[in-house]
């Protein structure tokens, strides 16, 4: 079994256009190889999609991946304003052009994880947990709201 992993963060990369239920994981090193060409493709569809639609005179939020050409085309690095965090901690213009995405196997990979300390959403009590870094800031991080609802 393999992965695709971001090199910048360490984290697996799932293919936008990759149902999400497939999971993360391919058969063979050719099949993940494919994955990064399809992420690559799928940026380069909605950079043309919204040059299209610029050609016909439209804004360029008419475009229907109008969000992923965003992703491939502007800086959304980690920014502060009034001491609140913005954006994401790496850069997706290199995700966008397989720069910082390599195939590796599931054994090499291994299960990194990482230390946080933080306030819970539930409680307020300052709390530390050690969990897996692919689940940092979902619904399995005890730091995320979504954590403690129903």
């Amino acid at each position: 079994m393999f992965i695709i992993k971001n090199t910048e963060t360490g984290r697996q990369h799932l293919e936008p256009s990759r149902p999400s239920y497939k999971g993360r994981t391919y058969k063979s090193e050719a099949a993940a190889k494919a994955g990064i060409t399809r992420t690559v493709k799928y940026y380069q569809k909605a950079v043309q999609q919204v040059a299209d639609v610029l050609a016909t005179g439209e804004k360029e939020y008419m475009a229907p991946m109008y969000n992923a050409y965003r992703d491939a085309t502007e800086d959304h690095t980690e920014h502060t304003v009034n001491g609140i965090k913005f954006g994401r901690s790496f850069d997706m213009r290199k995700v966008a052009t397989g720069e910082t995405l390599e195939v590796m196997s599931v054994e090499e990979y291994g299960d990194p994880q990482v230390t946080r300390t933080g306030r819970s959403p539930y409680n307020g009590n300052e709390i530390t947990v050690t969990i897996g870094i692919n689940e940092v800031n979902t619904h399995m991080d005890p730091l995320c709201e979504s954590h403690y609802t129903n």
